[in-house]
């Protein structure tokens, strides 16, 4: 398998995307992908969903992955924007990654894995990212689970206290429906 169909399934690209190029740079530890997509190909605005012609690109972007064999992996690509009718120029949504991330969804994954279980300063040492990449993908991660969890209130809350030993000691349950 040539390191370019390899790294297309590792990403997960499907149609109209490929892999364009993969460098790999020994002395930095750093595998360089660069993915495109097929001529002609069309896209949705992320607005309505129309399918859509490509109407330009924008510069060249970088988003960190997943590890290859220890060596830090960038995924590079131009996203494709589009012109809708409706809603004028948008850059498309791009399949690895969500708006205004520099990381894959795969590596977020792995990261708020690792925060989970290690404090921001380990977490990023583990990762190799900065604190502040860290703390702010914990803050993404929340805010996302924050919006799924929704805004709606409990119905029946039930307070009781319990004794767990002699001396006085108490333990108050909560029980929210």
């Amino acid at each position: 398998m040539e390191s370019k169909d390899l790294y297309r399934h590792l990403l997960g690209l499907g149609e109209p995307w490929t892999v364009e190029r993969v460098d790999l740079d020994m002395a930095q530890m750093h595998v360089e992908v660069y993915a495109g997509h097929t001529p002609g190909a069309r896209f949705a605005c992320p607005e309505c969903g129309q399918a859509l012609a490509v109407y330009d690109h924008m510069a060249e972007r970088a988003w960190r992955h997943l590890d290859s064999c220890q060596f830090l992996t960038y995924l590079h690509a131009r996203p494709p924007r589009v012109s809708c009718l409706e809603h004028g120029v948008r850059q498309v949504r791009l399949p690895w990654a969500e708006v205004r991330s520099r990381f894959t969804h795969l590596f977020e994954v792995l990261a708020i894995d690792v925060l989970r279980a290690a404090n921001v300063k380990r977490a990023a040492e583990i990762l190799r990212i900065t604190w502040d990449e860290a703390w702010h993908l914990m803050e993404r991660a929340v805010r996302r689970g924050r919006a799924a969890k929704g805004a709606e209130l409990p119905t029946h809350l039930g307070v009781d206290e319990k004794a767990i030993a002699k001396g006085h000691q108490y333990m108050t349950l909560v029980q929210i429906s």
